[in-house]
């Protein structure tokens, strides 16, 4: 038997203002994740596979209307792994500053600013909840890149946490 598996792999952000962080209440008539929070993002496309880092910059344009001259300090700092039957989930989030306040229309949701102590209190993807459990909870993460992998546990969704760091 084969063993086709599929990739789904996305880029996004989470802008900081301030103290407030940019989040995306996705649509209802959304196909993945109606009604949930999220980052603003999206897809990669095929020509973008070898750098989220564009895709990103793409999707902040497309989604949030901010341009990369607006967008400071944008730096990746988790990548979620989880299967899902015969699909691998990749997502990169990257973490950055902006200085715009206004929020435009977009088909993909509303957006809002929401201040970091109402960060928890969303409702999430669940591997996106852990990654913002992870976030909010654990100091000192600015230079690093997290790797949360998806596992199966006996109550449900398990995150494994690891620095991915360079062994040479």
């Amino acid at each position: 038997m084969v063993n086709n598996i599929k990739a789904d792999i996305t880029a996004g952000a989470l802008l900081k203002n301030n103290d407030n962080y940019l989040l995306l209440l996705r649509s209802p008539n959304r196909s993945f994740a109606p009604n949930l929070w999220s980052f603003v993002g999206g897809h990669i496309e095929e020509n973008e596979l070898d750098d989220p880092f564009e895709a990103c910059i793409r999707e902040i344009k497309e989604e949030a209307g901010i341009d990369r001259k607006d967008i400071a300090n944008l730096k990746l700092r988790y990548i979620i792994l989880r299967k899902h039957k015969n699909i691998i989930r990749q997502s990169f989030v990257y973490f950055g500053e902006t200085n715009v306040k206004e929020l435009v229309q977009t088909d993909e949701g509303i957006l809002h600013w929401v201040p970091k102590n109402e960060l928890l209190n969303k409702e999430y993807t669940k591997t996106f909840m852990e990654m913002m459990k992870h976030y909010v909870n654990t100091p000192d993460l600015e230079e690093n890149i997290i790797v949360g992998i998806a596992g199966k546990h006996e109550n449900g969704l398990k995150m494994h946490w690891s620095k991915l760091e360079d062994f040479e």
